[in-house]
């Protein structure tokens, strides 16, 4: 897999999806149309955040991270955006530990359950991972004896198949997902992230953030060739490696190469493998 020059960067790659929508006047209403709600206030939002509740527990990398508050700063409701240009075969299953990760956080100061507020996990994706032809699969609990009845724990499970963007009927979410699967803005709102994209390539300095970060990622690729496995990856760097793997083993990479690159084991490599090939 190869790494993407500055200038050939888009919305879709996380690096710049991160930038463009830590900008408040372009993720609060891109938010507000996708759920169809109304945000008072929303804080800055957070690109490439980690969370973590205590040193003990591995603790998770959002794409964006982004918190509605109340005039006194309490959490009122809080939503992590996900750029997922790969099927890692595990999405789901993230999105239950995304979620896990944020009320532990929210309550590691000592909260009560009670306390807990409404959690949105939001990934955009080209690819429908259900294979059902929906636009988008919205999830919340509810029992199965009766769908009327939900559980109530405010946590939602949202994925966008922002290729399918005929069949959204929004027409202002509609020319979002258009732009994510195009590239072309043809609204007000998609013509501020354009300008934005292309605000950060004019910027000198995120020009070079983004040279060092690929130079180093380079080191590490070569240094991965050279020494094998590295020791000492965080949780939010092996969901990464893991992603990365997957798009290797998807462009017919070898499973040594692989192994090289991403620094995994040869036994992680097999299994993230085995499921793609399923």
């Amino acid at each position: 897999m190869n790494i993407k020059s500055f200038d050939d960067l888009d919305i879709t790659d996380p690096i710049m999806f991160g930038l463009v929508f830590s900008n408040k006047h372009i993720a609060k209403p891109f938010i507000e149309h996708l759920l169809g709600i109304e945000i008072d206030h929303l804080e800055t939002p957070i690109p490439e955040a980690v969370l973590s509740y205590d040193a003990e527990h591995k603790g998770v990398r959002y794409d964006v991270f982004a918190r509605e508050t109340n005039e006194t700063g309490e959490t009122i409701r809080s939503f992590d955006l996900e750029m997922q240009m790969v099927d890692t075969k595990e999405l789901p299953q993230r999105a239950r530990y995304y979620q896990s990760v944020g009320d532990g956080v929210a309550l590691s100061k000592g909260g009560y359950y009670t306390s807990l507020k409404e959690q949105y996990i939001i990934f955009l994706c080209p690819m429908d991972i259900f294979g059902r032809g929906f636009p988008s699969y919205h999830f919340e609990n509810r029992a199965r004896e009766d769908y009327s009845v939900t559980l109530n724990d405010l946590t939602y499970k949202n994925y966008y198949i922002f290729t399918r963007y005929k069949d959204f009927t929004d027409p202002v979410v509609k020319a979002y997902m258009k732009y994510f699967a195009t590239r072309n803005a043809d609204s007000r709102e998609t013509e501020t992230i354009n300008d934005q994209v292309s605000y950060y390539k004019a910027d000198t300095l995120i020009r070079n953030k983004y040279m060092t970060y690929e130079y180093d990622l380079h080191e590490s690729r070569e240094e991965g060739r050279a020494e094998g496995r590295v020791e000492g990856r965080t949780e939010g760097a092996d969901a990464k490696a893991r992603e990365m793997a997957s798009a290797m083993l998807a462009e017919g990479d070898s499973v040594e190469k692989v192994v090289r690159v991403s620094k995994l084991s040869e036994e992680d490599v097999l299994a993230i493998k085995a499921k793609l090939e399923k």
